[in-house]
């Protein structure tokens, strides 16, 4: 009896690296991507295809606000709410997560960081105590009541658009 509660025991040990291992496939970026990447990045700067200076995160009109401050300063910008929907392919100077959790703009940022590899990440930071982690993770923050104008202008000085 305990000789097949320590194979069931090891078979499942098993099970969960092999499911650990597909979750981390779908997650991450294969080669297929990459490569699709270095051909977008080519088309674009052929001047082919415009593609989107700042990717901005959130589901509220606070994005669009941002969105068309931004067009001030001569950045082009795509809004998502659904990471599902997110085209991980296109290459982004700037990642702005303008979400109402903390929690999704701190994983929307080290996504940005570390699958896309984006430089530049701004946050809106809607708690005080969740500073800290942004601070950690060398993330730019913005106050919740931040307008969308100082942000647009904050922005553009670090992409070096046009004021």
């Amino acid at each position: 009896m305990e000789l097949i509660v320590v194979l069931i025991l090891i078979a499942l040990y098993f099970i969960g690296f092999k499911f650990i291992d597909n979750i981390y496939n779908l997650a991450s970026p294969c080669e297929k991507k990459s490569a699709k990447q270095d051909e977008m990045s080519k088309l674009s700067s052929s001047g082919d295809i415009n593609m989107p200076d700042v990717l901005i995160y959130g589901n509220d009109d606070h994005c669009i606000e941002i969105s068309a401050a931004l067009k001030k300063y001569n950045l082009s910008s795509e809004t998502f709410n659904d990471l599902n929907k997110l085209n991980m392919s296109n290459s982004y100077k700037i990642l702005i997560a303008a979400g109402n959790s903390d929690l999704d703009n701190l994983t929307i940022c080290s996504i940005g960081t570390k699958m896309m590899d984006i430089n530049k990440v701004f946050a809106v930071c809607n708690q005080t105590y969740s500073r800290k982690l942004y601070e950690e993770s060398n993330i730019h923050t913005f106050e919740s009541c931040c307008i969308a104008d100082n942000i647009a202008r904050v922005v553009a000085t670090s992409a070096g658009g046009t004021l």
